[in-house]
């Protein structure tokens, strides 16, 4: 298949029948949908744009068919996969659109992780570590991930498309659960790629696929929305549970207590250098701020006086009406205070060590806890030697371009700077979860390491008639999980045009 046949494949997979097949106007293709039986003719809509200057302006085009999409998807670069009811122009000339809002959306198609990295040589080193990711411990593996200029769009596109309705109480049961989702599948990542952006709208604008940005595409991989609600419930279970666990005493914070009186407020008002930033910049903070001022029934008089002056304390200050319309947005009623997750993502990436300590020791509440950094212990533990020995594993089988690698414990130790008893201890507990294979090399040769998801992704890349033999040799290093064996008959169907592919229903082995 070439490459425009697989964007094009993709768009349609995203789209499913959200929009209409042909243009109401001006169409090149014979219209069928009223002679064909049960063909729906759903007149959804979605924005599409050139250049992300463009983008951040709202400066798009309207398309309402999936014709007019493919006639134009190659030129553009951003568009909206998931189907708003309608979407207007704001001006008489077309250029800006207007409607893209949660409460407008028609049905919920997809939903993406947006990672960034520094520049595009990071980007493409951190890719083993990113499909790593993305496979959520190998419950569900992602659709499509497209490059970015400096990192990756990672799409989980429903088998089904999620149809929003209103209740009669004026609530989107579908967005509020795909929004849950969304915050999980972003803390997933959070806790293993740093650059991940927790902040980016779950219904917004992303990359739209094209032949020179698809770096993996599956059309079977798509995702049961109810089986990922599953594994949202038992992430946000398991993360309340650690987190309790951590905390050494009670939150004892008083409800009555002002945001703006809190020492984070003024760690982060005090700060003269936040720029542009990976998912935490300028327009963040002034919005983090702004909310604090709302839930502490300042006045939005009197909260733009003051985050006008933050503004202009910067070192590159937004420009007036971009602070204006952040702190609109901020006393919309949408929201209600600050964010602890956004907060504490702010403070770690510009508050300095030293002064976040002392802003901690006066405050009175126990939202926050810093782990002293691992540069400044003499010991790591168990997990950290296992995360580094993961990224090791990636990086060598990125590097040799293979599934595996050829290496020694004795060479391992050396480069990680593990000794040998720590290793073998982390390298034991990383064999018995499955999470990396070991086959000892006979003589002189190595011993051949590789990682569970190098498995995988060598299985997704073979041929249909090269698998069977492969998941013969996986079957015999690795137990036979229901996820293997799930992956195994899902590999060996025969005919992807007529068999209908069950949804994997993996379970999480750890």
């Amino acid at each position: 298949m070439s490459a425009m046949k697989t964007a094009q494949q993709a768009i349609d997979l995203i789209l499913h029948q959200g929009l209409r097949e042909t243009k109401a106007r001006h169409s090149n293709v014979l219209k069928l949908e009223k002679t064909i039986p049960g063909k729906q003719n759903k007149h959804g809509a979605i924005a599409m744009y050139r250049s992300k200057a463009q983008m951040a302006k709202s400066w798009g085009t309207i398309y309402t068919s999936k014709e007019a999409v493919y006639d134009n998807y190659a030129t553009s670069t951003h568009w909206t996969p998931n189907v708003f009811n309608y979407l207007t122009y704001t001006d008489a000339a077309k250029h800006y659109v207007k409607g893209a809002k949660e409460q407008n959306l028609s049905q919920i198609n997809t939903l993406v992780v947006d990672v960034d990295y520094r520049d595009a040589e990071e980007r493409q080193a951190k890719f083993a570590e990113v499909w790593d990711t993305a496979m959520l411990d190998v419950q569900f593996l992602p659709t499509l991930i497209l490059a970015t200029q400096k990192g990756y769009h990672i799409y989980y596109v429903f088998d089904e498309p999620v149809f929003v309705r209103r209740h009669t109480n004026g609530k989107l049961p579908a967005v509020r659960a795909a929004k849950a989702i969304a915050k999980s599948l972003k803390q997933y990542y959070a806790q293993k790629l740093p650059a991940v952006d927790v902040t980016c709208n779950s219904f917004g604008v992303f990359r739209v696929p094209r032949p020179d940005n698809i770096e993996y595409f599956e059309p079977k991989m798509t995702v049961d929305f109810q089986a990922l609600m599953t594994w949202s419930i038992n992430f946000a279970n398991d993360q309340h549970q650690i987190k309790l666990q951590n905390t050494q005493r009670s939150f004892m914070a008083r409800r009555t207590s002002r945001q703006i009186d809190q020492p984070w407020f003024q760690a982060l008002i005090n700060q003269t250098d936040i720029d542009q930033n990976v998912g935490y910049g300028r327009h963040n903070t002034i919005f983090t701020l702004a909310l604090a001022c709302y839930s502490s029934n300042v006045s939005q008089a009197q909260c733009f006086d003051i985050l006008d002056e933050f503004n202009s304390n910067l070192n590159h200050p937004l420009a007036t009406k971009h602070v204006q319309k952040v702190i609109n947005d901020a006393y919309s009623g949408q929201f209600h205070a600050a964010s602890r997750e956004y907060v504490n993502a702010l403070l770690e990436t510009w508050v300095p060590d030293a002064d976040r300590r002392v802003y901690l020791q006066r405050s009175q509440t126990t939202w926050y806890k810093y782990a002293k950094p691992r540069t400044e212990r003499v010991n790591s533990h168990v997990n950290e030697w296992q995360a580094d020995l993961m990224a090791y594993f990636n990086q060598r089988t990125s590097q040799d371009n293979n599934w595996f690698t050829r290496t020694s414990l004795r060479h391992i130790s050396k480069e990680l700077n593990i000794c040998l008893g720590s290793l073998t201890k982390a390298l034991k507990e990383l064999i018995d979860q499955g999470l990396v294979y070991r086959e000892k090399g006979h003589g002189r040769q190595a011993t051949m390491f590789a990682t569970r998801s190098s498995l995988l992704q060598h299985a997704m890349a073979l041929k249909q008639a090269q698998r069977l033999n492969y998941w013969l040799m996986v079957a015999r290093f690795l137990d036979p999980t229901e996820q293997l064996l799930a992956l195994q008959r899902f590999s060996l169907t025969s005919d992807p045009n007529t068999t209908e592919f069950e949804q994997l229903r993996l379970v999480d082995t750890g």
